[in-house]
């Protein structure tokens, strides 16, 4: 600390140190990918440390100047630290999607997830090795010295770059070809890239108008005929996972209150993604997932949009973080706001609270109406927070947001008490859909989750896995329909026919379309005839 050194040898020694110890999920996938420990493998392994140190090196070269690199160093020390934490102890892959989950998160969640473990290991990894870095004396030198010096580093982590991938090419194609999912390991390149991404991306979408897809929204002849109103709402879930509905065949009995409605399951069903901020946009817009992004997902007008424009009533109650732009043109409201003391305590609300506020909009309009629950369900890590107590049947639980700390059979607990949950809060919405049918109203639900959850499977927990590597706990959802008598009868759906279409393959590319469907939405050249699950049930 007392001898000054020039910044090329600090940017070394710190990239040597980043590559060593924030990068234990990328060693421990590489090790399990390549399974077999030989002496091929081994230098290959060791050919990864070199080719990571010379492209850490060659990064933070480019800003070694005398005044920046201590600052720039220390803000990726302290992120590569909380990355390391979650990507060691959680499983997660950092992408896009994953920033843009951390960027919307609120209050609630970002406090569940600072738990004592990840403070403690902040503090040694990230704060730590910040106030070190901070003591480091630099060699000032004159700006064509420190130019040429680190001109001479670049070219030196390029040429050990070269020579690794001369040597090893077969390997680093095989490995990374076959196990994608590693890039979004890499500490801290994966997150720097992911950031670059989603500010690129904001910065093209900051002046471009939304593309309208509303115009030529009509109610059909359905809507006009009828001669009653309709409410039509759907649930959109949170982080439920089909493998943890007994209606799917699991072997709990977590969802006995929908099994005693005529509800329907959708046995089959696959999310948009595996993130709340990629699947909630998805599955509005007029896009399938194969077409999606987030550019098209932000940059259209969404099916609330032209339901809203047809003349329909279209509200969003919000029990999460937002609805990632979706409602942002329609009446939106956040429950928490109501502050109802026994629903709402500490500041977070349980999921009956939606029902509480969906009785006081229905009791206000006179108009058709499609009004979105946007549930906390269950939203992770701290299962235990999401449930009363008194639907903690499934015991003992984890208690806290630190799941590597449970055991299996806690875990699992405390994740089956919020499908129970969620069971009972759409049970209670059906009962009292049904009784405004008695009121001569056509009333009909919709449910269906946002992506599923990872419980240790695979050794990953949570979700936000890139799609293309995420398991099916991840991207299979459930998915719930209930149509009164009065809405089958003036819309006119056979319930025979639906009853056989429940284990057909859908998706959320089916939202869109068979929300139009559910209103009578008239929407020329984006509505799909092929893409509504009830169209193929409807009488002319």
């Amino acid at each position: 600390m007392r001898r000054a050194i020039p910044s090329q040898y600090l940017v070394l020694l710190f990239s040597v140190f980043l590559m060593l110890a924030y990068n234990n999920g990328l060693w421990v996938g590489i090790v399990q990918a390549n399974q077999l420990i030989t002496q091929h493998n081994l230098l290959f392994l060791g050919s990864c440390a070199i080719f990571m140190t010379a492209l850490f090196n060659l990064i933070f070269n480019l800003v070694s100047s005398r005044h920046l690199i201590k600052p720039v160093l220390i803000f990726i020390v302290l992120c590569s630290a909380a990355a390391s934490y979650f990507i060691d102890s959680y499983g997660v892959h950092i992408d896009s999607s994953m920033i843009q989950n951390v960027l919307e998160t609120d209050t609630s969640e970002t406090k569940e997830l600072l738990s004592k473990d990840f403070i403690i290991h902040f503090l040694l990894w990230g704060v730590l090795p910040a106030f070190l870095i901070a003591k480091v004396r630099i060699v000032h030198v004159r700006w064509t010295k420190q130019l040429l010096m680190s001109s001479f580093s670049i070219t030196m982590s390029i040429l050990a770059m070269g020579l690794v991938a001369a040597f090893f090419y077969q390997d680093y194609a095989s490995t990374f070809r076959n196990h994608r999912d590693l890039r979004y390991l890499i500490n801290p390149t994966s997150y720097i890239y992911a950031v670059t991404k989603i500010a690129k991306q904001q910065f093209a979408e900051a002046d471009k108008p939304l593309i309208p897809i509303s115009q030529n929204a009509a109610l059909g002849s359905l809507a006009h005929e009828k001669k009653h109103r309709t409410v039509t709402v759907m649930v959109v879930g949170e982080t439920a996972r089909a493998e943890s509905f007994h209606l799917n065949g699991y072997e709990r009995e977590t969802t006995p209150e929908l099994e005693k409605t005529n509800s329907l399951y959708f046995n089959n069903a696959s999310s948009c993604g595996t993130a709340t901020a990629t699947s909630v946009p998805c599955m509005f817009s007029p896009f399938s997932r194969d077409d999606y992004d987030d550019e098209k997902g932000h940059g259209y007008e969404s099916v609330l949009d032209a339901i809203s424009a047809a003349g329909v009533k279209v509200s969003w109650l919000d029990n999460n973080s937002g609805c990632k732009g979706v409602c942002d043109r329609v009446e939106h409201q956040k429950v928490t706001d109501v502050n109802l003391t026994d629903l709402c305590p500490d500041g977070e609300c349980y999921d009956e609270v939606l029902l509480t506020n969906l009785k006081v909009l229905v009791a206000k309009s006179d108009d058709d109406q499609l009004i979105l629950l946007h549930q906390k369900g269950s939203h992770g890590p701290a299962y235990f927070k999401r449930v009363p107590s008194a639907f903690e049947k499934f015991k003992p639980i984890c208690e806290t947001a630190e799941l590597q700390k449970c055991s299996n059979e806690e875990l699992r607990n405390a994740y089956d008490n919020t499908i129970l949950y969620t069971d009972h809060v759409l049970a209670q919405l059906i009962q009292y859909l049904d009784n405004l049918s008695s009121q001569s109203i056509d009333t009909a639900m919709i449910y269906v989750s946002d992506h599923g959850e990872s419980l240790g499977e695979h050794n990953l927990y949570l979700h936000g896995t890139p799609y293309f590597a995420a398991p099916s706990q991840q991207t299979h959802v459930p998915m719930v329909v209930w149509l009164s008598d009065n809405y089958k009868r003036d819309y006119p759906i056979d319930p025979v026919c639906m009853k056989n279409e429940t284990g057909k393959a859908v998706s959320h590319d089916n939202i869109f379309h068979s929300l139009l469907g559910m209103n009578n939405v008239l929407l020329p050249g984006k509505y799909d005839l092929a893409l509504d699950i009830f169209a193929s049930c409807q009488h002319s």
